[in-house]
């Protein structure tokens, strides 16, 4: 799976596209502590896959927008932390997941 996301100013003069995949993904799952990303990665649901890789992509959009619009800059630095946070939430869930006996 690929994502791919961007934006484009002034009818795509000037524009910025970032593409995610599998192995962005594996990466991740590296980063957050998986000892086997790939074993991992072939047991996720897609459409979990998916929202991991387009928070990541949208984090790479805010934080390129960040540097185009310095005069709203600060609001796109809280956008790609925001985005950052929901795919850190999302990992968390996957490598983590709530044991529903336990009442969590």
């Amino acid at each position: 799976m690929k994502v791919k996301r961007g934006w484009a100013t002034d009818f795509g003069k000037i524009r910025f596209d970032v593409e995610v995949d599998e192995t962005d993904l594996l990466r991740m799952l590296t980063a957050h502590g998986c000892t086997t990303p790939e074993e991992t990665a072939a047991t996720m649901d897609t459409y979990v896959v998916f929202r991991i890789l387009d928070a990541e992509a949208q984090a790479y959009v805010a934080a390129t927008l960040a540097r185009q619009e310095p005069g709203t800059a600060e609001t796109h630095r809280a956008q790609a932390g925001a985005w950052r946070t929901q795919r850190d939430k999302l990992l968390t869930e996957v490598l983590h997941p709530k044991d529903p006996a336990a009442g969590g």
